[in-house]
């Protein structure tokens, strides 16, 4: 039952029908895991902490530079130098301090437990750590939220498929290959800060639907595709490949 603060904190969210004190306390309970405290990273967390999920833990292993600053909200010029999980979680908890939020100053690895955790939000920006996430939230049927962005586009998907076989994984969608992968960090590539807070913004929204929300009827399966020199946003249907190492075994 929310108390007194709870309801004060989270008014504005509660008063929505669809949502409501039943939908605040869901959240409350919800743990979910951030990987990356970067451009995705910031916005997630600082917005999931807002919403009000119950414990949050963050793992980045990177420290803050200055040209991280035009797209990653939670880090300052007096942050550079720090790390940045650690830093996102002390912003975090100046926005609310009730609830449970820890970071990891680490790489994030198979090794890695992810049982505990009822969703997994994947603000990584290389490919090998979106494959560890997809292999792990499948195995260990978990949702698995997943963002990136670069130059003036971002991409989105929700991703279920332990929890239901029909839907296709991240690696259905994007198959392993020998041959050299394109571009696909801020590093190399570049960004524009508002699309990583846009994509963010997003991927929680997403999150909340499917924790708090009644009578949902999922948006995974889908690839929402941004163009943000265009404004338009396209989803795509996305088919399950049936011979998947990770999800079709």
């Amino acid at each position: 039952m929310l108390n007194d603060d709870d309801l004060n904190r989270y008014a504005r969210q509660v008063i929505i029908p669809n949502f409501d004190e039943e939908g605040q306390e869901k959240l409350l309970k919800t743990k979910c895991l951030i990987v990356g405290a970067g451009g995705l990273g910031c916005p997630v967390a600082l917005y999931a902490t807002g919403a009000g999920f119950g414990h949050i833990e963050i793992f980045d292993h990177d420290f803050i530079e200055i040209s991280n600053l035009n797209r990653q909200i939670a880090h300052k010029n007096s942050h550079v130098g720090n790390n940045k999980a650690e830093n996102l979680v002390n912003e975090c908890l100046k926005i609310n301090p009730n609830i449970s939020i820890i970071f990891k100053k680490k790489i994030f690895d198979e090794a890695i437990n992810v049982n505990d955790f009822d969703l997994i939000f994947d603000c990584s920006d290389n490919p090998k750590t979106k494959y560890i996430l997809n292999f792990l939230s499948h195995k260990w049927k978990k949702i698995l939220i997943s963002g990136s962005a670069v130059q003036f586009e971002g991409q989105l998907a929700i991703w279920k498929s332990g929890l239901n076989i029909n839907y296709p994984c991240y690696e259905c969608v994007f198959p392993k290959t020998h041959e050299k992968a394109p571009i696909t960090n801020c590093r190399e590539a570049g960004i524009i800060g508002p699309v990583t807070g846009l994509i963010g913004s997003m991927q929680v929204n997403e999150a909340i639907k499917e924790i708090a929300l009644k009578d949902y009827q999922s948006t995974a399966g889908n690839l929402f595709l941004y163009d943000g020199l265009t404004q338009n946003l396209d989803k795509i249907r996305l088919i399950k490949n049936y011979e998947c190492p990770v999800c079709s075994k």
